[in-house]
């Protein structure tokens, strides 16, 4: 088992079965299974991640599972998030308690008091709160269209009058 200690302490990539980071800021950690705790991580790519109290840029791994922890993009087959904050996150099984999420993608969502900007699920159980449901995402869609259209249309006018 690897185990990284120290107080923020950059590290480079960390290969191993099992990796142990408490207290540490790593750029890269390759493993089967990897514990993060009051730690930092850039890119986690590992079969089961375990996160309490830490943060990642980007995980990439079959198991996440979140605790009082921060990841800007997870992807995995199953994410379980609880009193976490997430930018964008891919599961086929996703489990969210009292958390909230940027943009959120999976087959399967269960979502306890939490909240996401964005969800695009097959099956949704729970209350969930969003900022974007589908009509929402239609007339952003369309206010956005017609602005870059007005913007390209102006853009084209000037570039006319300057000739």
């Amino acid at each position: 088992m690897d185990d990284t200690n120290g107080a923020d302490e950059l590290a480079g990539t960390a290969p191993s079965e099992t990796t142990d980071l408490r207290g540490t800021v790593v750029e890269t950690v390759e493993a089967d299974e990897v514990h993060v705790h009051q730690a930092g991580v850039n890119r986690v790519f590992a079969g089961v991640v375990e996160m309490d109290t830490g943060g990642a840029v980007t995980i990439d791994a079959e198991t996440v599972s979140l605790n009082e922890s921060v990841g800007f993009v997870v992807r995995a087959e199953v994410i379980e998030a609880n009193d976490s904050g997430c930018g964008v996150l891919v599961a086929r099984d996703l489990r969210l308690t009292n958390s909230r999420a940027g943009v959120t993608v999976a087959d399967h969502a269960d979502l306890h008091d939490s909240s996401t900007v964005v969800l695009l699920a097959r099956e949704v159980n729970g209350p969930v709160e969003t900022m974007l449901d589908t009509r929402g995402a239609i007339l952003a869609g369309l206010a956005a269209g017609v602005a870059a259209g007005l913007i390209w249309l102006a853009g084209g006018l000037l570039a006319r009058r300057r000739s």
